[in-house]
């Protein structure tokens, strides 16, 4: 069933790659330091909640298939002591000729600093983990270059990357930056090597580590994947998309208890920003014949997940297992 749930997830992206937007963004205190697993929602010019994800360990997040249009973004640090935001971000269509249609989003940059609450005294602020190397000039040089230009023009990142890896062979910036775009396009033989190098210099490093648990999942090395994506768990508990990978690749080894529990994991802590875990949660009561269990998922799949172009195939896997249900109950 995972490989039918997988299709389905495929069979409902977006196809054309032309008149689509993503917002690429990070999160950081007013001394610069990144703030992780912290709810970043894009909502509407009205304040309404379109999406929902976490900023990764290194404050990283991403909202993807965005069509033109006035957007906010908001980030809510419960818990932290920092004061919410709130960021404005148009989205306009663009008919420079420019620009290369090529690619699936046009990336828009967004960098939220998030303000200390008053009367909050700074060692309220959870720890973070410092890592730091001495990095040739030439080599920093063209890791700046790398991260300046790489959302824009991709291939001209990776070769400034590549070139600032051959000055400085381990320079982990470099590696884990490299290794996770190679990621983000498929390219997952090539990654895996490189995220296992950045993790040889800084074995703290969960951006990477949930990167190379992507890769190995996609290369069907499952045990590998796992392990990976359990250290990425421990390091950085509170990203959901840590548990949706776990749990997906639990489903693979069908031990389907620890794949539930993942996927319970990743909805717990990403609500219906990370909709895609009722997907695999339907597919595993189905596997176990818990029909009823399984529709009542893709419902509420149906009901979260914003931008679904086609459901047919959805609500006809739901009426089967309907009469798998009713079946099921005249034995």
């Amino acid at each position: 069933m995972f490989s039918v749930v997988l299709l389905v997830v495929l069979a409902i992206q977006p196809l054309s790659p032309q008149n689509f937007f993503s917002i690429v963004g990070s999160v950081r205190d007013d001394t610069g330091r990144s703030i992780s697993s912290v709810r970043v929602s894009l909502e509407d010019e009205n304040g309404q909640p379109l999406k929902s994800v976490f900023a990764d360990a290194s404050g990283r997040f991403q909202f993807r298939g965005l069509r033109a249009g006035n957007y906010q973004v908001r980030v809510e640090p419960t818990g932290l002591p920092f004061d919410p935001a709130i960021v404005p971000v148009p989205l306009q269509s663009m008919t420079n000729s420019s620009i290369n249609t090529s690619t699936t989003d046009i990336p828009t940059p967004v960098d939220i600093v998030l303000r200390r609450k008053k009367n909050v005294d700074a060692v309220a602020a959870p720890p973070a983990v410092v890592f730091s190397q001495n990095v040739p000039p030439n080599a920093r040089e063209e890791f700046n270059r790398a991260s300046s230009s790489i959302a824009k023009d991709p291939a001209s990142g990776i070769s400034s990357l590549k070139k600032a890896i051959e000055i400085f062979p381990e320079y982990f910036d470099a590696l884990e930056l490299l290794g996770t775009q190679l990621v983000k396009h498929g390219d997952f033989e090539n990654a895996a090597p490189l995220l296992v190098r950045a993790l040889a210099v800084n074995d703290k490093a969960a951006t990477s580590m949930y990167a190379l648990g992507v890769a190995y999942l996609k290369l069907k090395r499952y045990n590998e994947s796992i392990e990976w994506l359990q250290h990425a768990a421990n390091q950085d508990a509170g990203n959901p998309n840590v548990h949706l990978m776990l749990g997906q690749a639990y489903g693979f080894v069908n031990n389907l208890d620890q794949a539930e529990s993942s996927l319970k994991m990743c909805y717990q802590l990403g609500g219906a920003g990370s909709a895609d875990a009722h997907l695999y949660l339907a597919g595993i009561y189905n596997k176990r014949e818990r029909y009823g269990e399984a529709w009542k998922e893709l419902e509420l799949y149906l009901k979260e997940q914003k931008g679904l172009k086609d459901t047919t195939q959805i609500k006809e896997m739901i009426s089967r297992l309907k009469e798998k249900e009713k079946a099921q109950g005249k034995k």
